[in-house]
């Protein structure tokens, strides 16, 4: 059986089993950039909308800290500042992007020393827990189809299942862009890598 797990700094966000097709796929590089991709836009809709994408909206700024804020960053969000954390967790071309794409794991997360402070489990006393990846279940359900879907274009390319519909190829390229990518893992893991910081 295939297993497709994601873990964030300790904390499993996504275990999930994928029992088709899976015996004998050895590389899953080419279905990693498109799981980048989902990755990607679901880091840009968690930043938007500033944690709720996630399902854990951020704590707000304490009234002091928002002060500052607002005369030394005007109009910058929750976790933005530079921009250097958002840019790091939405853009694989970012250079404090951490995206390291192996046989078996594909791993991606950022090289922002604060940025594991935020996403960390561990009891604090300062800043409240901020998550910046928090996995929403759409995102989930998405990853698990796209997998799958790998799983079956692989098979069917070996001869191991025949068949596919006119649709069925079609859904495939769409979610590929007309071919799949290199191939992939037997398991996620989206990792922070660095150390903690104190940030807004």
């Amino acid at each position: 059986m295939f297993r497709f797990r994601m873990q964030v700094a300790g904390e499993v966000q996504l275990d999930r089993g994928i029992a088709r097709f899976s015996d004998g796929v050895s590389d899953y590089r080419p279905i990693w950039p498109v799981i980048e991709d989902e990755f990607y836009a679901e880091e840009k809709a968690q930043f938007k909308s500033e944690g709720a994408e996630g399902g854990e909206k951020w704590q707000a700024l304490s009234p002091e800290y928002q002060g500052w804020k607002d005369r030394h960053y005007p109009g910058q969000p929750i976790l933005q500042r530079t921009g250097d954390l958002e840019a790091s967790l939405t853009s694989g071309n970012d250079p404090n992007a951490v995206k390291v794409e192996g046989r078996k794991a594909l791993t991606m997360g950022s090289r922002v020393p604060y940025a594991i402070y935020h996403q960390s489990l561990d009891p604090r006393t300062v800043l409240p827990r901020r998550p910046e990846i928090n996995v929403s279940e759409p995102f989930r359900r998405s990853v698990t189809k796209l997998m799958q879907s790998y799983l079956v274009d692989v098979a069917t390319s070996a001869g191991l299942r025949k068949g596919l519909t006119t649709l069925d190829v079609a859904r495939l390229t769409a979610h590929t862009g007309g071919g799949m990518p290199p191939r992939r893992t037997n398991e996620s893991r989206v990792r922070h890598t660095d150390h903690a910081r104190r940030t807004g």
